[in-house]
C-alpha cells in the first residue's frame, strides 16, 4: 500500500551559512582522513556563482560527495535519498547543507513521479540563480573502480534546465575523477582530477528531451578520461592488480594521460584477442597460485612494476615513533574508540572511511575543547588562556602530525616489503609469477 508524506518543496537558494560552517570540518576531515596527492584540473574549474553541474565516479560510499564539497569551492547542491528528510529537524538541516530529497521505488508514493518533477524545478531553478549540483550518474555506488551503465536523471535535469531557461542549455557540465589507493584504509592516497566541460547541447533535440543515448555515451567518455575504469567486468579483477602496480594516485596529469589509454586497449583486446585473455588470466591465476602457496610480503603497489620501481628507504623514520605518538596523544582515546566502534558494526567496506572520518570530525575537535578547558581550568593563575591555547594546539597539530609520521611509515613498509619482494631468493617463483603476469598484459 502507498504511504502518505508531505510533500517537500525545497527553497530555492545558492547558498547557505550551515554548508560553509560544515565545508570547515569536511576539509579538516578528508585531509587528516586521506593523503591527498593533486588535485589535477583544478585550476580551471568555473569561478563561483557559475551555474553547473560537477558528475563524479562514485565507489566510496557516503564519503565521495566529501573531496567534492571540501576542494571545489562552490557550495555544492545535492540529491539525497528522501526518507532522511521525514524528520523535520533533520530536514532543517538538510537544506541547510544545500540537499534536496528524491524519491525512489522503496518509497512507495503513489505520487513518486510528481514528487520528483518538483524537486528537478527546485534544482532548475537553483541553478538559474548560479547554483553548482553535485550529481553521480551511476546513481549508486560501486566498491571497484569501474564506470557502470549511466541513470537517466542527469539527462532529464539537463534536458529540463534547458526547456525552463535558455540560458541553462549551455551549462557547463565538469567531470571529476576520484582516485583512491585504499579506500577505507587510514592516511592512503586520494588524487581528484577534473575533466574539461563536457558539450551538450547537440544532445537536445527539437521537442525538449534529450538524446539519451548520444548523451550517455559523451559523458561516460569523459569520465574515463579522470577516473580509473576496469573493464569489461568479467576482467576486472584479473586486470585490477596490473593497475594497482602502477600506482595511478601518484600520477600527475601528464603521467596519468597514458592510463585511460592503456585500460582502454585492454578492454578492446579482452575482447577481440581470445588467445591474449587467456594468457593474462592463467598468468593471473599462476601469480595468485604462487602467492597464496609461498607468500611474498607486500602489495602491488609496494612491488611496482619491477625493480627499479622499489620505494627509496628512509630508514630513520621508525625513530620518530616516539614523538608521534607524544603528538597524537591529546586524540589517541577518542581516535582508538572510534576506529573500535566502526570495525565492531560497519559490515560494508565502503562505508567505514566515511564513518570514521564522519565521527573524527565532529567528535575530534569536541575532544580538544574539553582537554583545553580543562588544561585552563588547572594551570597556576595567570597561565589559564596559554594552557588552554597549548593544549588546542597540541591536539589540532599533533594529529596532523601524526598523520604524516603514518604517511612516511606506510612508504617505509612499501619499500621494505618491494626490496624483500624483488631481491630475497625466497620469493623468487612469486617474483617470476608476478613478471609473467606483467608482461602477459603488455
Amino acid at each position: 500500500m502507498a504511504k502518505t508524506r508531505p510533500i517537500l518543496t525545497p527553497p530555492v537558494q545558492v547558498s547557505h551559512l550551515y554548508y560553509r560552517l560544515t565545508r570547515v570540518l569536511v576539509w579538516s576531515g578528508i585531509t587528516r582522513y586521506f593523503r591527498i596527492r593533486g588535485l589535477d584540473g583544478f585550476d580551471s574549474l568555473p569561478k563561483p556563482g557559475t551555474s553547473a553541474i560537477f558528475i563524479s565516479n562514485h565507489q566510496n560510499g557516503m564519503m565521495d560527495p566529501m573531496p567534492i564539497c571540501a576542494f571545489i569551492p562552490q557550495q555544492m547542491h545535492y540529491l539525497t535519498r528522501a526518507d532522511v528528510f521525514w524528520n523535520p529537524v533533520f530536514r532543517h538541516f538538510l537544506f541547510g547543507w544545500n540537499q534536496m530529497p528524491v524519491y525512489r521505488q522503496r518509497d512507495r508514493l503513489a505520487d513518486l513521479r510528481h514528487r520528483n518533477d518538483i524537486i528537478f524545478d527546485a534544482c532548475v531553478d537553483r541553478m538559474e540563480a548560479g547554483a553548482a549540483m553535485a550529481l553521480f550518474p551511476e546513481g549508486n555506488h560501486n566498491p571497484f573502480p569501474s564506470l557502470r551503465p549511466l541513470k537517466g536523471g542527469l539527462a532529464e535535469m539537463l534536458a529540463r534546465g534547458g526547456r525552463k531557461h535558455e540560458d541553462l542549455r549551455d551549462i557547463q557540465l565538469i567531470p571529476i575523477g576520484l582516485d583512491y589507493e585504499h579506500y577505507a584504509d587510514w592516511r592512503r592516497q586520494l588524487r581528484v582530477r577534473a575533466g574539461t566541460p563536457i558539450p551538450y547541447a547537440d544532445c537536445l533535440k527539437e521537442d525538449g528531451t534529450m538524446d539519451k543515448v548520444a548523451f550517455h555515451d559523451r559523458v561516460s567518455t569523459a569520465l574515463k578520461k579522470v577516473m580509473v575504469d576496469i573493464q569489461p567486468t568479467e576482467a576486472q579483477q584479473i586486470f585490477h592488480d596490473g593497475v594497482r602496480a602502477r600506482r595511478t594516485t601518484e600520477l600527475d596529469a601528464q603521467a596519468w594521460e597514458e592510463i585511460p589509454a592503456t585500460l582502454e586497449a585492454w578492454r578492446k583486446r579482452w575482447s577481440d584477442d581470445p588467445a591474449w585473455a587467456a594468457r593474462v588470466t592463467e598468468a593471473h591465476r599462476a601469480w595468485q597460485s604462487a602467492q597464496q602457496a609461498q607468500p611474498a610480503p607486500g602489495r602491488p603497489e609496494a612491488w611496482g612494476q619491477g625493480p627499479e620501481d622499489v620505494r627509496a628507504r628512509r630508514w630513520w623514520v621508525r625513530l620518530l615513533n616516539p614523538l608521534a605518538r607524544l603528538a597524537h596523544l591529546p586524540t589517541w582515546p577518542i581516535a582508538a574508540l572510534i576506529r573500535q566502534r566502526v570495525k565492531k558494526n560497519v559490515r560494508k567496506l565502503e562505508f567505514v572511511s566515511t564513518m570514521r572520518m564522519g565521527f573524527a570530525m565532529v567528535f575530534l575537535p569536541l575532544v580538544w575543547l574539553i582537554e583545553s578547558a580543562l588544561a585552563g581550568a588547572l594551570a597556576p593563575e595567570g597561565w589559564a588562556v596559554v594552557a588552554a591555547a597549548g593544549m588546542w594546539v597540541w591536539g589540532n597539530v599533533g594529529s596532523r602530525l601524526f598523520g604524516r609520521f603514518n604517511d612516511a611509515m606506510h612508504i617505509l613498509r612499501d619499500a621494505e616489503e618491494g626490496q624483500a619482494f624483488w631481491h630475497d631468493p625466497k620469493h623468487s617463483e612469486v617474483r617470476q609469477a608476478w613478471q609473467n603476469y606483467l608482461d602477459a598484459l603488455k
